[in-house]
C-alpha cells in the first residue's frame, strides 16, 4: 500500500481528454474538486467548469446541476470559440460517483460532442482515469480499437514503471528538495575540460519534454553529443505528435526510440543503443527510471533528471547523480516551444564560462 500522496485518476482523465482535443471539461462535483488540475489545464486552453454539487444535491441528486452546467458551457463555448458543436468532457468525482450519477444522461445532446468519464479518486491508479477516458472515446467512435489498445498498454506500463522503479515502489517516500546539482555540474565541467563524450537521452512524458529537452540542448552547445529521444512524430494523438514536431525544431536527434506517450516502454530500446556507444557519461532527462540504466557499463557516469521531490530517491538508487526539476508539468502547460529548466540555465552559465577561458 502507498501512504504518500499520489496522482488522481480524475486528473489523469482530464489530461487524457485534453489530449483528445476537448474544448472544455465539466467536473460533475463540488467546485473544489481537482482545483489545481483544473486551473493548470486552463493554461493549456481547456475551459474547465464544475456542476458545483453541494450537500443538498448529494442527498437529493445532482442531475439538474449537471444540466445547468452543460447548458452554460455549451453557450459559453459557442459564443467565445465560435464553434457550432464544441467537444466537452464530463468527468466524475467522488461525490457524483458515490451517489450514482448517470454521466451518460446527456450524451445524445446534438449541441455538442460529449465524452462522459465515470471516474473518482478511489478508482485505482491514476492511469485508470486515463484508460476510462479512452474507453469512452472508443465507445463514441472518437478513436479506433487499434489506438485504444495501444493507449491501454502504454498506460498500464506507466503504472508498472512507477510501482517497480518510481515513486510508487515504497509505502512512503520522503520528498527531497535537495539534489545533486553541484556534483553533477562539476562532473560535466570536468568532462568538458577533458573533451569527454556524452550521450543525451530524452525520455519524457508528453508535453514535459518542452522542459526536459532544455538541459540536453544546452549540453549540445558545449559537447559533441549523441542524442536519443522519444520524439517519433508518427506516434500518438494529434497533440502528442505536434509537440514532438515542435521540439525537433530545436533538438537534433540521432536515434528515435518512440513517441512522447511511449516513455514507459522506450527505456529498453534506449539502453540497447547506449550499450553500443563509446561515451563517458549518459544524461537521461524526463522519466529516467524507465531506463534499465543498471545494464550500462559501471564506468560510465549516469545522471538522471526528473520532476518532483519524491522521484529523487528512486532515481538516486540507479543513477550516480539525480537532478530534480520542481513543477516541470506546471511550467510547460500552454507552451509550444522549449521551456528553460533550472539545471539547463545553471549548466549553460558554468559551461559558457569554461569555454570562454
Amino acid at each position: 500500500m502507498i501512504f504518500h500522496p499520489r496522482p488522481s485518476p480524475i486528473a489523469a482523465a482530464m489530461y487524457q481528454l485534453r489530449d483528445l482535443g476537448v474544448d472544455a471539461i465539466i467536473l460533475h462535483g463540488p467546485s473544489g474538486c481537482c482545483f489545481r488540475t483544473a486551473r493548470l489545464l486552463e493554461l493549456d486552453g481547456v475551459r474547465v467548469f464544475t456542476s458545483n454539487i453541494d450537500e443538498n444535491a448529494i442527498v437529493f441528486g445532482a442531475s439538474e446541476n449537471l444540466k445547468k452546467a452543460l447548458d452554460y458551457a455549451i453557450e459559453y463555448l459557442k459564443r467565445e470559440l465560435n464553434k457550432e458543436q464544441p467537444m466537452i468532457g464530463i468527468v466524475g468525482t467522488c461525490a457524483s460517483m458515490i451517489i450514482g450519477e448517470d454521466l451518460w444522461e446527456f450524451v445524445d445532446d446534438e449541441r455538442a460532442i460529449i465524452i462522459p468519464v465515470e471516474v473518482h479518486s478511489g478508482s485505482g491508479d491514476n492511469t485508470v482515469g486515463a484508460i476510462k477516458a479512452m474507453e469512452s472515446a472508443l465507445k463514441l467512435g472518437i478513436i479506433d480499437e487499434k489506438e485504444f489498445e495501444r493507449q491501454k498498454i502504454l498506460l498500464k506500463k506507466a503504472t508498472e514503471v512507477e510501482k517497480k522503479r518510481g515513486m510508487a515502489k515504497k509505502e512512503y517516500i520522503k520528498p527531497s528538495y535537495d539534489d545533486d546539482l553541484d556534483e553533477a555540474i562539476n562532473v560535466l565541467k570536468n568532462l568538458k575540460e577533458k573533451d569527454g563524450k556524452i550521450a543525451c537521452v530524452l525520455n519524457a512524458k508528453k508535453e514535459t519534454a518542452y522542459l526536459f529537452a532544455h538541459p540536453l540542448i544546452v549540453l549540445n552547445k558545449y559537447f559533441n553529443c549523441i542524442n536519443i529521444a522519444n520524439l517519433d512524430i508518427n506516434k500518438g494523438l494529434p497533440k502528442i505528435r505536434k509537440d514532438a514536431q515542435n521540439i525537433l525544431k530545436r533538438f537534433n536527434v540521432d536515434y528515435t526510440i518512440g513517441g512522447l506517450d511511449e516513455y514507459a516502454i522506450t527505456g529498453e530500446k534506449a539502453v540497447e543503443i547506449l550499450k553500443d556507444l563509446d561515451v563517458d557519461a549518459v544524461i537521461v532527462s524526463g522519466v529516467p527510471h524507465a531506463l534499465p540504466i543498471e545494464k550500462i557499463d559501471k564506468d560510465v557516469i549516469k545522471i538522471g533528471i526528473s520532476d518532483g521531490p519524491r522521484t529523487y530517491h528512486p532515481i538516486k538508487e540507479i543513477y550516480d547523480y539525480a537532478i530534480v526539476e520542481l513543477d516541470a508539468h506546471a511550467k510547460v502547460l500552454g507552451k509550444r516551444d522549449i521551456v528553460k529548466s533550472r539545471f539547463g540555465e545553471i549548466l549553460n552559465y558554468i559551461l559558457r564560462g569554461t569555454a570562454e577561458r
